[in-house]
């Protein structure tokens, strides 16, 4: 498994290493390493100050839920005979899964363009597709669509986003350790539980201002746990820096009033502590959504799994679900109309918090979900693919007019010369709206 180098790695941390630990305990050979523009690197630093907030799971590398990997071994691809090395070692593979396929247009990647040779290794290239948005993120990718054997597409989202790639997908979902249910008994009771817990990451469209924004409207006296961090929780928070948007009509900061009433943040947490949050809480709530993503289907969240492993009811956004066919309004989890004000919001809580049945019934149906996030189950669908079993479930897309336009664009900012056109392939069943998943 390998990846370029990028700021935030969010849940892909978790996909690599949770994928990881299921083909090791299958059996399989994996080896992990991050791809870096630059001539040398040294692989070897001091631990960081926090090492205590670090973890090993299935690389078998230290990491962070929000710094990333310590040690992980890093090749400077500007080095030809990194690249060669490389290039030779995943020649002895079965595949190559890449986690981050092409370089992003971080300032670091300019005018660097020797990635291109990268996928030169006489095995299976494998794409993984975490983003809902691939026209626009990765549209570069079809420079080198022909190097790769398939798309490997996490959720619906980057599913119908891939169909603007002449690579042949197939919807494998994210991986999740669900031993970790063992030490959260499911049969934990609604009145043994109080209140919400919502932890992850704070990017824009993630949208957890928009909860903290909605306790002073909630009138439960339950518990309110949020946690995380990032770029928003960092201009929320900020004495100078706050964004207007994160003040109320009355001029005070959303998040100090949401402290004073109640809620309880936890910061950035280990796994372990974050199953703890969710198994004392009776809803999971994950207020994002994006336009962008959501025109392409449902975007579910890692989150929403976690909260299902535990036992705790899901509360997501219309859009941030939209269309899904794995994830159904009411039956898995309870919507948030992404329309609805801090007021309307809030009550919703108030009104999710005390409603038993409903409570009950999804918990109930989710566990019935849990198996295809199970990690030897998704484990077994990469190997699958890797072994042909799927040759004919999988769909090819096309490059679009957009595509091709804005891989062009980004090429220029590799220094490559423009050369990627459209290609049009016929629209299979799939496309028309029939979902085929491993």
């Amino acid at each position: 498994m390998t990846m370029y180098q990028i700021q935030d790695y969010g849940g892909i941390i978790n996909h690599a290493e949770n994928l990881a630990l299921g083909l090791k305990e299958a059996g399989h050979e994996v080896e992990f390493n991050i791809l870096i523009p630059k001539q040398k690197v040294s692989n070897r630093s001091m631990p960081p100050k926090n090492f205590n907030e670090y973890q090993k799971l299935g690389t078998g590398y230290y990491f962070h839920q929000a710094k990333g990997w310590y040690a992980v071994p890093k090749v400077p691809y500007l080095d030809k005979y990194a690249r060669e090395s490389f290039i030779e070692k995943c020649s002895k593979f079965d595949a190559v899964l890449w986690h981050i396929p092409v370089p992003t247009l971080n300032k670091d990647n300019q005018n660097v363009n020797v990635w291109t040779e990268l996928y030169d290794n006489n095995t299976k290239n494998i794409a993984i597709i975490h983003d809902g948005n691939l026209p626009k993120l990765y549209p570069h990718l079809a420079l080198v669509q022909k190097k790769f054997h398939s798309c490997v597409c996490v959720h619906e989202s980057a599913y119908n986003s891939a169909q603007n790639i002449a690579i042949p997908r197939l919807l494998i979902v994210n991986p999740f350790d669900l031993g970790t249910i063992i030490s959260y008994p499911p049969e934990k009771k609604f009145e043994e539980r109080s209140g919400f817990s919502a932890i992850q990451v704070f990017k824009a469209w993630k949208r957890m201002d928009t909860l903290i924004r909605a306790i002073p409207f909630m009138n439960n006296k339950e518990e309110k746990v949020i946690g995380g961090k990032g770029i928003e929780y960092r201009y929320m928070t900020s004495k100078d820096k706050c964004k207007p948007k994160y003040y109320n009509a009355k001029g005070e900061k959303i998040w100090d009033v949401a402290l004073e009433l109640g809620m309880n943040y936890v910061g950035t947490v280990k796994n372990t502590e974050v199953f703890k949050h969710l198994y004392d809480s009776k809803l999971q709530i994950d207020p994002s959504w994006s336009l962008k993503y959501s025109s392409y289907g449902a975007h579910f969240n890692r989150t929403t799994v976690e909260a299902m492993m535990v036992g705790t009811a899901p509360m997501a956004t219309d859009l941030g679900m939209k269309d899904s066919k794995v994830f159904i309004a009411g039956k898995n989890y309870i919507k948030i109309p992404a329309t609805f004000n801090a007021k309307q919001f809030g009550e919703l809580v108030d009104n999710s918090l005390s409603d038993k049945n409903q409570w009950l019934n999804i918990v109930s149906n989710n566990y019935d979900l849990l198996d295809m996030f199970n990690m030897h189950t998704v484990a077994k669908r990469y190997t699958d693919l890797i072994n042909g079993v799927f040759v004919a479930t999988l769909t090819t897309g096309e490059v679009t007019d957009e595509m091709a336009s804005n891989g062009n664009k980004n090429l220029n900012f590799f220094n490559i010369e423009s050369r990627i056109k459209p290609c049009r392939v016929p629209q299979t069943l799939f496309e028309r709206g029939t979902y085929h998943s491993a």
